[in-house]
């Protein structure tokens, strides 16, 4: 007699859940800084020039550890990649209302950018992992519609 196929289990709807939650904290944590800046502006003394360096820190870092981010997720599992990284770009995310001047709010948004980097590559991993493959595009799709 063959084997009975095992019936997926209702965890690959709480993964989505989870990569959905995360893209939209993800997405507010990226942006909420843009309504603030006038504020930042006026509290630190921060020309729009420079309100532009510290936006660009985040950038830089965001796409220099893209990739590093992945990688990680690869060799410690995506679950551990993005513990560590939520927790390090939370800290950082408090950090930026601790800054003191323009250089402080470069370095907290440069190491908020680079905590926030290894967030999707290890989504899709986390993906490949809980879900079978059909479902993979329809949850990769679903988590971009949030993000």
């Amino acid at each position: 007699m063959p084997p009975t196929p095992l019936r997926p289990s209702r965890t690959r709807f709480g993964v989505i859940i989870f990569a959905v939650t995360l893209a939209i904290i993800t997405y507010i944590d990226r942006v909420c800084i843009s309504k603030a800046a006038p504020l930042i502006q006026n509290d630190l003394h921060i020309s729009k020039e420079n309100m532009g360096w510290i936006f660009g820190a985040f950038g830089l870092a965001y796409a220099l550890f893209e990739i590093p981010g992945g990688w990680l997720g690869d060799k410690l599992g995506p679950r551990r990649v993005l513990v560590r990284g939520v927790a390090f770009w939370s800290i950082f995310t408090a950090a930026t209302g601790y800054a003191w001047n323009l250089a402080s709010m470069i370095v907290c948004r440069f190491l908020f950018g680079a905590g926030e980097a290894g967030c999707f590559p290890n989504l899709t991993k986390m993906f490949t992992i809980w879900l079978p493959q059909k479902e993979r595009g329809m949850a990769q799709g679903i988590t971009w519609f949030f993000a």
